[in-house]
């Protein structure tokens, strides 16, 4: 059973995280969580820099945080293996002995059912955090543990989710990874820029899928995405703007016969005619298929 010492430090911890979520949303920069939290006079880490399961020297026992590997760039495949669809995220031992120090965090972590912050990376320095998560399972055999999202129901209180609410959860947070290492992968592509604009705020950016997820051929890899701002990822959502298969924008003719002053005359009317930015790296660039085929429905569109 935690103490009162590490049950305070667990709840400094998420509040900072908390507090990184709602400025970086499911991205949080490493430098960020690298700086750590204070509590009660005292500074701490939130995760070690050179290893995955992380417990601050004035913890007595479990963990504050875990953190996976970095994904591989420019591999749809990747996606595949963030998580089981039986309902818990499958996470490896340190080395090959159960006993160390590592692992040993991750047994009392388990035995105690006390939760931590389960940093997920979803590009290169940039980690998705999910909070509070439990270990359900310490398997020495396969040396490995499941990890399963949890409910924070008050400021000291944090509980695993019940069995049959798990795969739903975790197929969620799955879902949610997918879209966040989708994301950063197509704004990398495109230098952290709108292609349509130009605008270079990242926190302003979205990555548009050309085809969406629910078509088969609409896979999370870069050539089926486009940066755009909040306004035209809306915009194209909506069939309001179409991009054809070389590139061109179109507005949709009821917003170009539209006056309602300068904004949007400046963010979507004076855009009618331009071309796309191009990523880096021309196995980047949107397909053309896929743009061909959106296409056809913002023509079809009223």
């Amino acid at each position: 059973m935690q103490n009162h010492h590490d049950a305070r430090l667990r709840i400094a911890a998420f509040d900072r995280v908390r507090e990184l979520t709602a400025i970086y949303g499911d991205a949080i920069p490493w430098s960020e969580i690298a700086q750590g939290f204070s509590t009660d006079g005292e500074h701490f880490f939130l995760s070690g820099k050179a290893r995955g399961i992380f417990r601050p020297q004035k913890m007595s026992r479990g963990l504050i945080s875990i953190k996976t590997t970095v994904p591989r760039a420019g591999r749809s495949h990747r996606y595949n293996d963030i998580a089981s669809d039986d309902g818990f995220f499958e996470y490896r031992f340190m080395g090959d002995d159960p006993t160390n120090s590592d692992n040993r965090s991750m047994r009392e972590s388990w035995e105690d059912q006390t939760p931590f912050i389960y940093f997920h990376a979803v590009a290169p320095t940039f980690y998705e955090a999910i909070w509070p998560a439990f270990i359900t399972e310490w398997n020495p055999q396969a040396m490995t543990v499941h990890v399963v999202p949890g409910e924070l129901q008050s400021n000291s209180i944090a509980t695993p989710i019940p069995i049959d609410a798990r795969r739903y959860a975790v197929v969620a947070a799955k879902q949610r990874l997918h879209q966040a290492m989708f994301r950063e992968d197509v704004l990398a592509a495109y230098s952290d820029r709108c292609a349509i604009t130009g605008i270079p705020e990242k926190r302003l950016l979205h990555a548009a899928h050309i085809l969406p997820d629910r078509d088969e051929r609409g896979v999370p890899i870069i050539s089926n995405g486009i940066a755009m701002t909040v306004l035209h990822h809306s915009a194209y959502d909506s069939d309001l703007l179409g991009i054809d298969a070389d590139g061109k924008i179109h507005i949709n003719r009821s917003l170009l016969e539209m006056h309602d002053g300068p904004t949007l005359q400046h963010a979507l009317q004076n855009i009618h005619g331009t071309v796309l930015r191009k990523p880096t790296g021309q196995i980047n660039y949107p397909n053309r298929d896929y743009l061909a085929a959106r296409f056809e429905r913002f023509a079809k569109a009223p």
